[in-house]
């Protein structure tokens, strides 16, 4: 008798313990949604960047992997207010931090006609492709200026001929693609 003794003074404290752990959760749940609304404290505005002194490069500029994107500071967090909170709030009403979604032109599709019939349908793609080759020849262009200005910068600062080697290579594709969509265009 003693054995079914002790598995029920086992039993007995494991369901404490298991109720006290679940009160206290609803507990936690129910409070923040009877305490008043509270407004997380508003970011401090980002650190200016120190500026470069002479034969250093910018703390913004690429980093030369090729990916040719522009990066920017990004404020700390505040740590004073709970994560939930912050979370909250940026699934309500957004996230300040985050740049704004740039919309493209909504893409044309061909109407009934056009599917049905084989040669309306390759004029319709040509016609895509050659809007798409008409806005790559126009995207390409600072692209290209942007590169060459980088590639003198990067020679009067004494970057090593590897790196440099990279960015020559990079504007030769990018003159290359650039050749080959302006000819497509030109059809």
């Amino acid at each position: 008798m003693k054995h079914w003794q002790a598995i029920a003074v086992i039993s007995a404290i494991v369901a404490a313990v298991v109720g006290q752990w679940y009160f206290a959760s609803v507990r936690e749940t129910v409070q923040p949604a009877q305490a008043p609304a509270v407004t997380p404290p508003k970011p401090a505005p980002p650190a200016p960047m120190p500026t470069p002194g002479p034969g250093e490069r910018p703390a913004m500029a690429d980093t030369g992997e090729g990916d040719g994107l522009r990066r920017v500071p990004i404020p700390p967090v505040d740590a004073r207010a709970p994560a939930w909170l912050s979370l909250a709030q940026a699934r309500e009403s957004g996230d300040a931090r985050t740049p704004p979604i740039q919309r493209d032109a909504p893409a044309e599709h061909p109407d009934a006609s056009v599917l049905a019939d084989p040669q309306a349908y390759s004029a319709h793609e040509l016609a895509q492709k050659q809007r798409l080759a008409a806005a790559y020849v126009q995207a390409a262009g600072p692209e290209l200026a942007r590169l060459h200005s980088d590639l003198e910068q990067g020679r009067e600062a004494g970057v090593p001929p590897e790196e440099l080697a990279k960015v020559a290579e990079k504007i030769r594709r990018i003159e290359q693609q650039r050749q080959a969509a302006d000819n497509m265009r030109s059809k």
